[in-house]
């Protein structure tokens, strides 16, 4: 798939207190956050939210990595290039990405609703700490589930995922194409992982910061909440932020100055203040 394409952002002026990894939710972005030819009904997807974020947190003195998937870049998504990265590949990548960043100073991974299914796979025992913006406690399925309006809609939609997750790999080859955000065998695949919080069940010590907007109308605020029940020992902090949006602005507003002032109250208060 070529060379991975990124972008470090460093605080001007003073040394980096450490780097941060700006993952990806589930959409094709760009290197600065937007969704090509993105529908302005869908607001959140033109409005360069990690060149934002990523500005808010180099002020409070931390370098930033950004990068897009193979296919995307500023005008278009290519989907002959997009529909090669599954599941498998996205890990791949972040992977890669990691290795990239200095381990002589802290290295915090940010990821935002889809992509929180995707840095479980990361080394995390590596890692000095986790931002998950609107993500998944539990699982795509269940979150969808949540999001339904009544009993009907809810036993249609389980019947439907049961159907799916049925199909075979090879089923899935010969019928997969562009679903929304990504390829069909990608969903496929990641409704087969476990539950999210397990894979944090070992990380008793690693610092969490769970970031969700009370109005979010994507990801179910339950599944903030579930964090901390599901890891009563864990070194957990979740933010609720009454109004917010999947990316905790009102009113189809950014919300990138919010989420950053926020990640670096967090930073500060789990200790990387003088570093």
């Amino acid at each position: 798939m070529g060379e991975d394409i990124l972008i470090w952002d460093h605080p001007v002026g003073v040394g980096s207190k450490g780097s941060i990894l700006l993952v990806h939710g589930t959409a094709p972005m760009d290197i600065d956050g937007n969704i090509p030819k993105c529908d302005s009904r869908y607001p959140l997807g033109c409005m360069s939210l990690y060149k934002r974020l990523s500005k808010v947190l180099n002020s409070g003195g931390w370098s930033t990595l950004r990068y897009t998937r193979s296919g995307v870049n500023h005008e278009s998504i290519n989907w002959n290039e997009y529909m090669k990265v599954d599941h498998n590949v996205i890990i791949e990548q972040l992977n890669r990405l990691f290795k990239k960043m200095p381990c002589e100073k802290p290295r915090i991974i940010f990821c935002w609703s889809g992509g929180s299914l995707h840095i479980p796979h990361l080394p995390l025992e590596e890692a000095q700490g986790v931002v998950i913006l609107g993500g998944l406690c539990t699982n795509r399925i269940h979150n969808a589930l949540l999001m339904t309006k009544d009993k009907n809609r809810w036993n249609k939609f389980r019947e439907e995922v049961e159907e799916f997750e049925s199909m075979t790999y090879e089923e899935i080859l010969k019928v997969n194409k562009p679903r929304g955000d990504g390829p069909l065998i990608r969903f496929w695949q990641e409704i087969k992982l476990n539950d999210n919080w397990t894979y944090f069940r070992k990380h008793v010590e690693l610092p969490i910061l769970i970031l969700h907007g009370s109005d979010d109308t994507e990801v179910h605020l339950i599944q903030a909440h579930l964090w901390k029940q599901l890891l009563p020992y864990h070194n957990i902090t979740v933010v609720e932020k009454p109004g917010g949006n999947h990316f905790l602005g009102n009113d189809n507003k950014t919300g990138a100055e919010i989420v950053g002032r926020e990640i670096l109250k967090w930073l500060d208060e789990i200790g990387f203040t003088l570093l």
